[in-house]
């Protein structure tokens, strides 16, 4: 006879009396109290007798480890429950005893807590934001970033594997907020008789400049790839400037796919994206972080945000990341030394090779704009540092970027490539 027995809620001192919820089938039996009971636990902190077992969330941050039945029983731990399936329970008065550990530190993710990795690692980091003199206290949250040369961040998200730069701080109409924030694995290039696309269109046309709110890119990904259709695009060369050209992202042959509607019911388009920018790639990630969250300097008529206010045609939630986002992604032994160091030179100290953003070749274009070059953004060169050298007509590699809804959960996986997190939205 095999007997599945739930225990959950409080249960008190061993071979004292206690409270439970049990669910079970069986043909006869009882659980009344310790001293007169079919089934005993005992509840162990390695080797320390409990009185009690730990409650899920405890402060003690305690996790089951494992746990071991006599005559025979055996014991399986059901998570979400946070209580022990006793199988294999046939005779009476049977003890099982729980063993409970110290668990890694884990941050909240919408629907699923993920461990943060050990210093050295692959994984997720708690960034610290408690000295953001520009920003005022509201940033002064702590974000979580994956880091390392290929951390188990994989997603699946539009019938595709994108990777979640991690659990980043934004900008809501009711203040800031934290937003699962996910990328596409590889960039979109690969349209027919081109490669990559432009910032913005040619460098001497007067229509041009490095302004977000009204720059081409922006409009293809907020326009023909949101949408999965087709129009016109800027693409160029890096030694020419761009030209226009037709892009296709209805799904056709092997071109690379626009948003389905599932992927667009998922992304928060009410995110207030900061565009502040800056006239150096010579600081750390943490210096861009909050230049790219504050004023601009130079050319005060730019926006320094992103908004439906300014861009209500176009601003349906798809960015490319910032140089900050690149820079936190280093992760293994050297990341304290690079975090610590220029993004300028993450060529050096092995930052990039440790730095799961930086593509295999080639350049990639970044969010803000540098307000003292109207013609220049930033860009991940294809040696691995952050660059400002490039006019915004030339055409570099393009991930899209966007922040998931907070009803959007993790509900499966283990974000490994073979086991991407799975993702279901409460609507």
């Amino acid at each position: 006879i095999i007997i599945i027995v739930g225990v959950s809620l409080l249960l008190y001192k061993s071979f004292a009396s206690f409270s439970s919820e049990v669910s079970f089938p069986m043909m006869s039996g009882k659980v009344n109290y310790f001293g007169n009971a079919d089934l005993i636990f005992a509840f162990y902190n390695g080797d320390q007798e409990l009185d009690e077992m730990p409650q899920k969330g405890n402060s003690e941050n305690l996790e089951f480890d494992y746990g071991t039945c006599d005559n025979g029983a055996t014991i399986e731990w059901n998570e979400e429950k946070w209580a022990p399936l006793v199988k294999g329970l046939n005779k009476i008065k049977t003890k099982c005893t729980l063993y409970f550990a110290k668990g890694k530190p884990k941050a909240q993710f919408p629907g699923k807590a993920i461990p943060l990795a050990e210093e050295g690692q692959d994984g997720l980091y708690a960034v610290e934001h408690n000295n953001l003199s520009e920003l005022g206290s509201e940033w002064n949250k702590t974000e979580y970033r994956y880091a390392g040369v290929d951390p188990d961040n994989y997603v699946l998200f539009n019938n595709e594997k994108w990777r979640i730069i991690g659990l980043v701080n934004v900008k809501t109409a009711t203040g800031v907020e934290q937003r699962v924030k996910i990328i596409r694995t590889n960039g979109i290039s690969g349209q027919k008789d081109f490669g990559n696309y432009a910032w913005d269109r040619d460098y001497d046309s007067s229509n041009s400049t490095n302004n977000w709110t009204t720059s081409k890119l922006k409009d293809m990904l907020n326009g023909i790839y949101y949408n999965s259709s087709n129009g016109k695009c800027y693409t160029g060369s890096d030694d020419r400037p761009s030209s226009s050209n037709t892009c296709d992202f209805s799904g056709s042959g092997d071109l690379p796919k626009g948003l389905a509607e599932e992927a667009r019911q998922m992304i928060d388009g009410e995110v207030i994206w900061n565009i502040g920018g800056w006239d150096t790639q010579s600081i750390t990630a943490d210096t861009m972080y909050e230049k790219e969250r504050g004023s601009k300097t130079g050319d005060t008529s730019y926006p320094a945000e992103w908004t439906t206010a300014n861009d209500e045609t176009y601003h349906k939630g798809i960015g490319i990341m910032y140089p900050s986002d690149y820079g936190y992604a280093v992760g293994g032994e050297v990341r304290t030394t690079c975090l610590s160091n220029r993004l300028s030179v993450y060529n050096t100290y092995n930052c990039y090779p440790s730095d799961w953003l930086k593509e295999s070749s080639g350049s990639q274009w970044l969010l803000p704009p540098i307000p003292s070059y109207s013609l220049r953004a930033f860009i991940v060169s294809s040696g691995g540092y952050v660059y400002i050298g490039y006019n915004i007509s030339y055409a570099h590699s393009v991930a899209p970027v966007g922040y998931l809804l907070p009803s959007v959960t993790i509900y499966d996986g283990d974000g490994s490539f073979d086991n991407p997190f799975r993702l279901q939205s409460a609507s």
